[in-house]
């Protein structure tokens, strides 16, 4: 997680990568944030490992509350990014 986007950026810039449980319309913001990262694939296998919820993982805001169709499509994502199968460039 060395080559993170995020790991480099300023104080003022992490907001960027903050799950609020906004949902969709968060969504935009951090696909931004993350699109051309180079390890995505291990950001989302990482997220995945760590219990996701609350936070964003390869672009994906992940909702707080696992009961919810938004939080089971997030962790349904970083499935397919962990797979090799999506990513932020793909939107």
């Amino acid at each position: 997680m060395v080559a993170a986007k995020c790991r480099g950026a300023p104080v003022h810039e992490l907001k960027k990568w903050e799950a609020d449980n906004r949902g969709r319309g968060q969504t935009g913001q951090v696909v931004q944030a993350c699109r051309g990262c180079p390890v995505m694939v291990e950001c989302a296998a990482y997220g995945l490992e760590q219990g996701p919820a609350g936070m964003v993982w390869a672009g994906v805001p992940v909702p707080e509350w696992p009961y919810t169709a938004y939080y089971q499509r997030a962790i349904d994502r970083l499935e397919q990014i962990a797979d090799g199968g999506w990513a932020v460039d793909d939107c």
